[in-house]
């Protein structure tokens, strides 16, 4: 399966270590984000690049998970998911829910029909992708 894991640059060791678990089972990351970094102060030119490289990332995948809090990428990220969605399946976590209460925290974007909201700690969720496919157990999760 191809992946694509979404989130703030804060949050890059999560998004590794999600990437990690699901290389491990033999899937293949549409684009390592992580290796490069943050990019807002690179040239125009990088930033395209990179701009150009994550899209098409985010559009290949099979599965795309956005790990909350994110930032203007994520959110992007987000978007054109569902806008190249096709069979694409798209999990927007977070470890609380706080993202998910209707105050300026939220983005209606998260209750998109196409995207499924899921809350747990993060040891849960990545044994939750600890396998071949994503756990059944997931559904246990959702909000």
């Amino acid at each position: 399966m191809r992946f694509y894991v979404s989130t703030g640059i804060d949050n890059a060791a999560l998004a590794i270590r999600l990437a990690n678990t699901f290389i491990s089972h033999g899937h293949e990351l549409t684009y390592d984000w992580t290796a490069h970094g943050d990019v807002r102060y690179a040239s125009e030119q990088r930033m395209s690049e990179v701009a150009f490289n994550e899209f098409r990332a985010v559009r290949d995948a099979e599965l795309m998970v956005c790990l909350l809090p994110g930032g203007k990428g994520t959110h992007t990220e987000l978007g054109a998911a569902i806008a190249t969605r096709s069979n694409k399946r798209i999990i927007l976590w977070s470890a609380n829910g706080e993202e998910f209460r209707h105050d300026s925290r939220s983005c209606v974007f998260y209750y998109h029909p196409a995207v499924e909201r899921i809350v747990c700690p993060l040891e849960v969720l990545l044994e939750l992708f600890d396998y071949d496919v994503v756990s059944p157990e997931i559904d246990n999760y959702r909000v």
